[in-house]
């Protein structure tokens, strides 16, 4: 054994020797620690620890006039929450008041009717009661049993336009999306889009007052 394969052999060694003096102290820190780590209190609210979470609809909100004409809000949980979260928010005092004021004022803001109000203009002034930042608009149809007669009319681009809406299915009913709603809104933009319909048929940048399916595409 040269003189260098010797030295770095004794250095080997005395690591070694470090390590294993020092083993014990290292193995008691860290029993420490965990310890430590076990006493602090903890950072998540009960109801929030669970891997069982999802995005969940806290409400189907509909806004009308008195002849139950308006808009139909989907609001939902802004982030994947669990079961008991869902209830406490949707319990929450300030957001039922918000959902109470927007359907007592928006027949009012608008001249009394809904019936011909633009979805987007709706969607506007509903932005506007959006009070707590754990719940936000996913959609918004037209609602109502006059209302939804404006979608229903010849198409001259659709052979066989539908004639009538299944309130079971809602095909052919006017809706906007959340992006739509908080996006689209910022930059002047307007798409119309409409429930269950297909192709170029399922949306329009103009309010397009007649049928966007045929019969022979009807769901049932």
């Amino acid at each position: 054994m040269t003189q260098e394969e010797f030295k770095r052999q004794t250095e080997r060694e005395i690591r070694w020797r470090i390590f294993f003096h020092f083993l014990p102290w290292m193995v008691i820190v860290l029993i420490l620690c965990i310890g430590l780590l076990k006493d602090c209190p903890r950072t998540v609210d009960p109801i929030d620890d669970s891997i069982n979470r999802s995005q969940e609809v806290v409400r189907h909100l509909e806004v009308c006039d008195s002849t139950r004409n308006g808009s139909r809000v989907v609001y939902v949980t802004t982030r994947v929450v669990t079961k008991e979260r869902l209830e406490e928010i949707r319990l929450r005092q300030s957001l039922n008041q918000a959902f109470c004021k927007l359907q007592d004022s928006a027949a009012s803001h608008f001249g009394g009717s809904l019936l011909q109000t633009d979805i987007y203009d709706f969607a506007a002034y509903a932005r506007s009661f959006d009070v707590n930042e754990d719940v936000r608009m996913h959609n918004i149809f037209i609602f109502g049993t006059e209302k939804q007669k404006l979608y229903v009319g010849k198409n001259p681009r659709i052979a066989n336009s539908a004639s009538w809406i299944n309130p079971a299915t809602e095909q052919g009913v006017q809706y906007i999306n959340a992006d739509d709603i908080y996006f689209r809104i910022e930059k002047g933009e307007r798409v119309y889009r409409y429930w269950k319909c297909h192709g170029n048929h399922s949306t329009s940048t103009a309010d397009e007052r007649f049928s966007h399916f045929s019969e022979d595409e009807r769901l049932w």
